[in-house]
């Protein structure tokens, strides 16, 4: 990953930058940060780059072919038109998602603002991203630019000596993430639960679980009206399925598999509601005694229940009817998926998927995607 930031403090970055694990990521590498002093682009012999905004007001306003000028000098360098993330309290609000999307590009160009801002025709032409740190202002774009690249370097291979750190993230189910100890397993009277030293790692991951529901509804409870408990369903004995397990492994650590090559399982009710998910990939062939695919999802009932629907060999008529008697039987469609996607192309799906998700879009968007056009 390169990092080229636009800035008119490039010692700022250079000091925040160079230490602790992002310096050794640098170091090593794993990730390259260069910065471009707008200033250095300016068109008069006192190197300003900002003046007084037109319809008159508070403040300065920084000129637009100064930064279009610093903007061009790395565009070069790269070759193509690049990712340009624009730092300002407009932006969306950052969010794990869009971190991980982010860490897909192999250059982003950052660019910070000051004063009021920046000239709005240079930012039309240029960027491509408003991203947001939160609802407050700051003095400039610098700290913004900083904490989003600490924030994408995790994702970035190599960067984290523990892959599994980045892996599974607080946030990353829309939950907070559960407590952590260490020794002593007595501190101050308080202990390590128990359940923390049976070694049982199904009993551990429940626990998990349930303590990331209990920290979310008490701390951030506002995440829980877009958190869902995600289901697989699929014939695991057909090579297709290892995709549709893939995509339950990129939305959640806390996924629940149900083999529809298991009588038991096409048997059995299986109800859902509105804070499940249900990703659905019917199988090819039928099972010995079977008429229709219809029978695979007989005992399959939701409540407004969003559902994934997986079509590897693609959206026939059978799939179309079979999608209307899911919606009949409670499920809602929110994402479609036809084809087999490449292992990018299903993890930018995995990303879309989780945006519409947890911004509660869903309930009135839904994602039509082909593997070819991912």
């Amino acid at each position: 990953m390169k990092y080229h930031i636009l800035t008119l403090f490039p010692e700022m970055i250079e000091q925040g930058m160079h230490t602790s694990i992002l310096g050794r990521a640098i170091n090593n590498g794993y990730i390259s940060l260069e910065t471009t002093n707008i200033r250095d682009f300016s068109a008069n012999k006192f190197n300003r780059v900002d003046d007084y905004p037109y319809g008159g007001g508070a403040g300065m306003v920084m000129e637009a072919e100064p930064v279009f000028r610093a903007y061009q000098s790395v565009a070069e360098k790269i070759g193509k038109k690049p990712r340009t993330v624009y730092l300002t309290p407009q932006g969306k609000v950052l969010n794990q998602t869009m971190v991980e999307e982010l860490a897909l590009e192999d250059d982003l160009v950052l660019l910070c603002g000051h004063y009021e801002g920046i000239d709005d025709r240079v930012l039309q032409e240029v960027v491509t991203d408003y991203i947001s740190i939160g609802d407050y202002v700051l003095t400039g774009g610098e700290l913004g630019a900083m904490v989003l690249v600490d924030a994408v370097s995790r994702f970035v291979p190599g960067v984290l000596s523990n892959e599994e750190s980045s892996q599974f993230e607080s946030l990353q189910d829309n939950l907070l993430e559960y407590p952590h100890y260490t020794r002593p397993e007595t501190w101050h009277e308080k202990k390590v639960p128990e359940v923390l030293l049976s070694g049982d790692h199904k009993k551990i991951e429940a626990w998990r679980h349930e303590a990331s529901l209990v920290r979310t509804a008490e701390r951030r409870p506002d995440l829980l009206e877009n958190a869902f408990q995600i289901s697989c369903a699929c014939n695991e004995k057909e090579e297709s399925s290892a995709w549709a397990h893939d995509l339950l492994a990129g939305m959640t650590r806390y996924g629940v598999s149900l083999d529809l090559g298991r009588k038991k399982i096409r048997k059995q009710k299986n109800l859902f509601d509105d804070h499940d998910l249900l990703i659905l990939q019917l199988p090819g062939t039928l099972e010995e005694g079977m008429k229709a695919k219809s029978e695979y999802i007989r005992s399959f009932a939701g409540k407004e229940t969003p559902l994934v629907f997986l079509c590897p060999a693609g959206f026939s008529e059978e799939e179309e009817k079979l999608e209307e008697q899911l919606e009949k039987n409670g499920f809602r469609l929110v994402a479609r998926l036809t084809g087999i996607p490449s292992a990018d192309g299903l993890q930018r799906f995995s990303f879309a998927l989780r945006s519409l998700l947890y911004s509660g879009e869903w309930k009135v968007k839904k994602i039509l995607a082909s593997a070819d056009a991912l």
